[in-house]
């Protein structure tokens, strides 16, 4: 994991070199193993009946230039329609597996921040298990998604860059919007 935190900085830090960093990133989180990050494996069912939250966020390391976060989808969760505002997103399954469904934005992706509405591209979905490579996310392509644990639990990795905390010129603060999928555009709902 250590590797991985050192990588992200030297990504996203600043873009010298940033494809070739980003190779390099890509390489190590498919290396990642849920040992790796020491997950525990009791939060992945709801032992004894235990009300639990249906989806657990483990936070990871955050600092001005990136996020990494760990998230623990309970057997038959979902984290909802959601962007990633002009944000990189590299995310990797450590246990089990999930199903994306992918968005792509089309046009400028500020406008669509201001405007409410978002015309995208759907993408194909994918299962993604923990022994598949890491799924890889531009500002544009595949940002806009919904994530779904697949026959039982399941957790991955995120790295986000840059991290939620930053502003976007121009715009503001950058927040998460969920979304509400209607034909062929996706509609922000707050």
């Amino acid at each position: 994991m250590e590797a991985i935190k050192r990588q992200a900085l030297a990504t996203f830090r600043n873009h010298t070199g940033f494809e070739e960093n980003l190779a390099i990133l890509v390489s190590l989180m498919n290396k990642l193993t849920s040992k790796d990050v020491n997950l525990d494996h009791r939060l992945l069912d709801n032992p004894e009946g235990n009300v639990w939250a249906p989806v657990t966020y483990v936070g990871i390391q955050d600092n001005e230039h990136f996020t990494i976060s760990m998230f623990i989808l309970r057997r038959g969760s979902q984290l909802p329609l959601h962007d990633h505002p002009l944000m990189h997103g590299i995310c990797k399954v450590v246990h089990g597996k999930v199903r994306m469904r992918n968005f792509s934005l089309i046009g400028d992706p500020l406008s669509s921040l201001k405007d409410g509405t978002v015309k995208v591209t759907r993408e194909g979905d994918r299962v993604v298990a923990y022994n598949d490579p890491a799924v890889v996310l531009s500002p544009t392509k595949g940002n806009i998604h919904e994530i779904s644990a697949v026959d039982g639990p399941a957790a991955f990795v995120d790295i986000l860059a840059p991290p939620y905390s930053s502003l976007i010129v121009g715009y503001g603060p950058r927040p998460c919007h969920y979304f509400l999928e209607l034909d062929c555009e996706v509609k922000v709902y707050e």
